[in-house]
């Protein structure tokens, strides 16, 4: 007999499942900690799609999982609420894409989450100082959102294939 929980999504969530989303989450915040020094160069988005070729839409647990302990490592912020958006997102963006095989797709997923991660982390600033202060703010941040496209993709294309095949084999 297999223990469950009850998943929002997709039927039931089994026990091995929560606890291969919860290693997801860790590899999260370990691999954008481990390479915090080179900004905006982390393989969050990686494993995010990762995730969402395994799990589909149950990828939105270690996501959100991944932005809370962010939350709880540096505190809350503005910023706070910009990574409980801007990671489901791409959670969103790509599950349509799942059972693509080609690594280009997800490729350019990630470079496009890469390069408009400063444009949605500029929504609240909208809100707070109007467009001129959100374009300001996003504007200044488009060399980091350069940087982190490139990354985002270069990573996405070169590992995805590979890890994704290694978790499948795990899995089995």
């Amino acid at each position: 007999m297999c223990m469950t929980l009850r998943s929002t999504s997709a039927g039931k969530l089994t026990v091995r499942e929560l606890a291969e989303l919860a290693i997801f989450c860790a590899l999260m915040v370990a691999g954008k900690e481990g390479l915090r020094m080179i900004p905006n160069v982390h393989p969050v988005t990686l494993l995010i799609l990762l995730c969402v070729q395994v799990y589909g839409l149950r990828a939105l647990y270690p996501t959100v999982g991944f932005a809370l302990l962010e939350i709880g490592i540096y505190g809350a912020g503005l910023w706070s609420l910009m990574y409980l958006y801007v990671w489901p997102l791409l959670v969103l963006a790509a599950a349509p894409f799942r059972a693509a095989k080609s690594r280009a797709v997800f490729a350019a997923i990630a470079g496009l989450h890469g390069l408009f991660f400063g444009a949605l982390c500029a929504i609240p600033y909208f809100f707070i100082g109007g467009w001129q202060m959100a374009f300001s703010w996003w504007v200044s941040g488009i060399p980091y959102d350069m940087i982190h496209c490139v990354s985002n993709a270069v990573l996405a294309f070169v590992l995805l294939p590979p890890l994704y095949r290694l978790v499948m084999h795990l899995k089995s």
